[in-house]
């Protein structure tokens, strides 16, 4: 037994080191995430779940920084459109052309395949990608792993609750960012164990439907954001209360 120790001992004081390492990097640069100013894209993917993510992508659109927008993560019973536009700003011409709502997703890797589907159906082969900057690395991860062949530009909207550039002063934060390591971790995983084994996945790709039309979908990818081939908008926002980051 005490054989087993010495050989077992010195590995997970390693793996604690690294990982503690890891942690700290990953939390002092989530706060000093680098932001192209004008971000250009095919098309533009707000995940839901943190203070202004839904006002930065509307301000992204309504600039022409992409063609459509998907707010993703939606909760389908609550708000209005008319509270979206209230409380996000927007109008309704911007509403009415050029936002699509998702509500399938519960948690980032929802998000990663709501935006996959939504991304092919449209023929879209660059998405800019707002979120908030701690849950930036994590999101990026599960958008690489659900459509490697699309091209991602972050655009990390910061928290004014929370504390990143001081976390350890900061219980909440500093809690926060550990559960996001955590999660980043398994994101982190899953991408290179996907990537060692190759994709098995039969569904179409995106490249295939390039110079598709934007805004019109088939019958086959019909999504639930959609309520005919040209955009509606049938499910109000999601509350204040939000899965994303689960």
């Amino acid at each position: 037994m005490a054989k087993v120790l010495r050989v077992l001992l010195p590995g997970a004081a390693i793996a604690a080191a690294t990982l503690t390492a890891g942690f700290y990097f990953f939390a002092n640069s989530v706060g000093n995430l680098p932001m192209v100013p004008e971000p250009r894209a095919d098309a533009i993917v707000v995940l839901t779940g943190g203070e202004d993510r839904v006002a930065t992508g509307i301000r992204l659109i309504s600039a022409g920084q992409g063609r459509r927008l998907l707010i993703s993560g939606v909760h389908p019973k609550s708000g209005s459109p008319k509270d979206l536009r209230r409380r996000h700003g927007g109008n309704d011409a911007i509403f009415s052309c050029c936002i699509d709502i998702g509500i399938e997703a519960h948690d980032t890797v929802g998000n990663a395949e709501e935006a996959r589907e939504w991304a092919v159906a449209n023929g879209y082969r660059s998405l800019i990608v707002v979120t908030s900057s701690y849950h930036m690395p994590r999101s990026l991860t599960e958008f690489a792993r659900a459509m490697p062949d699309v091209q991602l530009v972050p655009y990390p909207v910061a928290s004014k609750t929370l504390r990143l550039h001081t976390w350890w002063q900061h219980r909440p934060t500093a809690r926060l960012l550990v559960g996001e390591y955590l999660k980043f971790l398994t994101a982190a995983a899953r991408l290179g164990l996907s990537r060692m084994i190759g994709s098995l996945d039969t569904r179409p790709s995106i490249a295939h439907l390039h110079g598709a039309t934007p805004g019109v979908v088939s019958e086959k990818m019909r999504s639930p954001w959609r309520s005919s081939d040209r955009m509606q908008v049938p499910y109000p926002l999601e509350s204040s209360v939000s899965l994303s980051n689960r």
